[in-house]
């Protein structure tokens, strides 16, 4: 854990964080893939606000007056911040969070009766906070923040009697009488504890991305204002099959922010992912090329037959996380033809190449915004800039520049080979009347 004394100024840190970080070596091309995905996850700052406003927002609805009063049982994480792999949206600082709404609900109310009932309990009366903030989805209802973070709370009931969290969610098109209503089964928090128990964490990697994080925190907090910095929590640790994840929905998003239509859903990408056997790469870089390589084998194989991929949630069954897509093969195809792109582009910067060429392919596949950043500190980095010529990156071979003083950033990249903690928080909380403790 980075330790920073109370008197911290803003003018103590230099404006890279790649040049103030502990250097230790790592393949060029990991080292940017590994700054990319910071600049696109969710910071410390960011988690503790999404922990605050779900606790905010689950004492709001069971407020007095609310027609939810009294029958909120259980708020917890879904998707992405519960498997630690949430990301940017849209270019580094709009975040889509999902949070669990459980209701002690009868088991037969309607799919739009539990829908209007959370939408109204948390958009409350003309004047109140949330008003002009909630919006009524077709499974969730959404409350989103004038920073650019979308929080989306799906209501659930407990079925009794199913393993731990199975429920019904809903599923309900406003304003859309001919569309069939819907209710689902689903275990969104089941999906979670089995992705978090597959990969296995490769400590040397995970120390060295452990390190960059802490520093890249700390920065964010210095530029902040000239206020006295806080300590951090240190972020859990990731494996590379969980930061795979996380560049592989950055991928998605930059494929699909110009299409019409739906985009493949996280969880889904999430899933196939974890079915790869863990611990089986040298980098960042061979994790991704592996992945690509078997996403692409996957939806090849199901296009081969004319059929729609197929994945269900590994611990139900019956929650299909393909319902909703694709829903055609020219859908399918569509996805098939950037899988096969990625997989070519991602070999190109596997082998070695120009920085001037890994530049411009990872801004096809992740964006200008953070590859711009990524890339300008990385010369600041290494004291030089590209100028109307390019910089060869070797295939292998570490960028290894002298140690500096230990600063607690380096104790903190240690301790990774050990265990540290995800963040505190009540979201796993107690299981409400209709189950045991959770």
């Amino acid at each position: 854990m980075t330790n920073i004394s109370k008197d911290t100024k803003v003018a103590r840190y230099p404006r890279s964080f790649d040049t103030a970080a502990p250097y230790q070596e790592m393949t060029p091309v990991d080292r940017l893939l590994s700054d990319i995905m910071i600049h696109i996850q969710l910071s410390q700052t960011d988690y503790h606000k999404a922990v605050h406003r779900y606790e905010t927002i689950e004492r709001w609805i069971d407020r007095p007056g609310s027609p939810l009063r009294g029958l909120v049982e259980l708020f917890y994480p879904q998707g992405s911040m519960a498997i630690g792999a949430t990301i940017a949206a849209r270019g580094t600082d709009e975040f889509d969070l999902d949070a669990v709404a459980q209701l002690a609900l009868h088991a037969t109310v309607s799919p739009s009766a539990a829908l209007n009932m959370l939408y109204h309990a948390i958009r409350g009366d003309s004047g109140s906070r949330y008003h002009t903030m909630t919006r009524r989805r077709t499974r969730c209802v959404t409350v989103e923040y004038q920073d650019g973070m979308h929080i989306d709370f799906t209501p659930t009931i407990r079925r009794p009697g199913t393993p731990e969290r199975e429920s019904w969610i809903f599923h309900d098109q406003w304003g859309a009488p001919d569309e069939a209503s819907m209710r689902l089964i689903a275990n969104p928090y089941g999906f979670a504890k089995w992705f978090m128990e597959r990969p296995a964490v490769d400590a040397p990697f995970a120390a060295l991305h452990m390190a960059r994080i802490l520093e890249y925190e700390r920065m964010q907090f210095a530029r902040a204002d000239t206020e006295p910095v806080p300590a951090q929590e240190p972020p859990a640790a990731k494996s590379t099959t969980t930061i795979a994840v996380q560049l592989l929905k950055r991928w998605r998003n930059v494929q699909y922010e110009p299409r019409i239509g739906r985009r493949p859903p996280s969880i889904v990408i999430a899933k196939l992912v974890a079915d790869a056997p863990a611990n089986h790469t040298n980098g960042l870089v061979e994790e991704m090329v592996i992945q690509a390589h078997r996403l692409r084998k996957i939806f090849q194989e199901a296009h081969d037959e004319r059929a729609l991929i197929n994945v269900s949630n590994p611990v139900c069954a019956q929650d299909v996380l393909t319902d909703q897509w694709p829903r055609s093969l020219a859908e399918q195809e569509t996805f098939l033809n950037d899988l096969v792109a990625l997989v070519a582009m991602l070999q190109t910067l596997q082998a070695g190449c120009d920085l001037a060429v890994m530049k411009t392919i990872m801004k096809e596949l992740f964006g200008e915004d953070p590859t711009t950043r990524v890339f300008s500190n990385y010369n600041q980095s290494i004291g030089s800039t590209v100028k109307g010529g390019s910089r060869h990156m070797p295939k292998s071979g570490g960028l290894v520049v002298p140690s500096r003083p230990t600063n607690g950033v380096d104790a903190g990249a240690a301790a990774i080979a050990g265990t540290v903690g995800t963040p505190k928080h009540k979201f796993y909380g107690a299981e409400g009347p209709s189950g045991p403790e959770r």
